[in-house]
């Protein structure tokens, strides 16, 4: 792995552990889920018929968004190969 590769990595633990962090002060400190989640941007999750939306559900929507975010700067900060013809 290069020098960058490993620096992307590192980021990424990094921004991992402030999140995780961030998320457990939260909790601690009674923020609700969905209060985390709409801090984040993440949008409500989708349920099925009419049921509640549990922790679990805001749990996961939240995991889903930060992979999502994770994948796209990903994708701007790896150098671009040239396309084949």
């Amino acid at each position: 792995m290069d020098s960058d590769s490993q620096a992307a990595v590192s980021g990424g633990d990094r921004t991992d552990d402030l999140l995780t962090r961030a998320v457990i002060e939260a909790l601690a400190a009674g923020i609700s889920w969905a209060q985390i989640a709409a801090q984040l941007g993440v949008p409500p999750p989708v349920t099925c018929g009419h049921a509640a939306v549990t922790d679990h559900d805001w749990q996961e929507a939240i995991v889903a968004h930060e992979n999502a975010r994770a994948a796209r700067l990903n994708n701007q900060t790896l150098p671009r190969r040239p396309r084949a013809c």
